[in-house]
């Protein structure tokens, strides 16, 4: 009789010291601050009135907002995408947003989402009269792309060959790649189909003037983070993530920007 209490309560000792380190590294995960790079990227990432917004942005407001977390909207960073993109990769406990995840991407970073489905594609001025049946086709062509954005990470993939490809820097690329197809600078641009038209309307551009002519890859948006990340902060991250659509919270800002 004593020895079966001595075994109860042992094995009520081992189960309280287990739910105290579980609950040890949730709080540790919790307290963890990480380094938030994006750019602008409607209607995921955009500043609007000298304030960061988007879908994206408040996902991830409504993330802080579900558990006692060491950072804030605030404390995201605008820049460039090459820049975001490198820091996060650099940086212990740094963060991207929003990446397309892709096979070639996968083991640089961990991943949270994901954020929402997307498209990658080839848009062109209509009036040049494109036609792309095949990957090889792009081969003729100057195309515009971002320096590490997913539009040309997919045409070095898949074998365009990167004397076609044209960078398009600075903070505004979206709108200088329009008016770049316009002035007959470059012939075609890569990029996510729904972000680059969302930003040419926004900016005066008339984008009935052109079309998608080629799909690279229906993908999905992700928080990509700094490969050596903690695992703990990762489950952490990701389990206010499904909080956050479990809620309903999700749904009503998907419907906010895509009515």
């Amino acid at each position: 009789m004593k020895s079966d209490l001595l075994s109860i309560m042992w094995v009520l000792l081992l189960l309280a010291s287990g739910f105290s380190y579980a609950e040890s590294l949730h709080t540790q995960a919790g307290q963890t601050k990480i380094n938030l790079y994006t750019e602008h990227y409607p209607p995921h990432n955009m500043k609007i009135d000298g304030h960061l917004t988007g879908l994206s942005v408040d996902i991830l407001d409504a993330m802080f907002k579900q558990m006692k977390f060491a950072n804030h909207v605030d404390d995201i960073k605008l820049t460039n995408w090459s820049r975001a993109y490198t820091l996060a990769m650099k940086k212990s406990n740094s963060m991207v947003f929003s990446t397309t995840r892709t096979e070639s991407r996968e083991p640089l970073f961990k991943w949270v989402g994901p954020i929402v489905s997307t498209e990658v594609g080839i848009i062109a001025p209509k009036s040049k009269g494109i036609i792309i049946n095949k990957l090889s086709d792009l081969n003729q062509y100057k195309i515009g792309a971002v320096l590490k954005d997913v539009g040309e990470t997919l045409l070095l993939d898949q074998g365009v060959n990167k004397k076609q490809i044209f960078h398009v820097d600075g903070n505004d690329t979206i709108n200088l790649s329009f008016t770049k197809m316009l002035k007959n600078r470059i012939d075609l641009f890569s990029y996510n189909i729904g972000v680059a038209f969302t930003n040419a309307k926004s900016e005066g551009f008339d984008i009935s003037q052109f079309e998608v002519v080629y799909i690279l890859k229906k993908a999905d948006l992700y928080y990509a983070f700094n490969k050596d990340t903690s695992d703990d902060v990762i489950a952490y991250w990701q389990k206010a993530l499904d909080e956050v659509k479990e809620k309903g919270i999700y749904d009503k800002l998907l419907k906010k920007y895509y009515p």
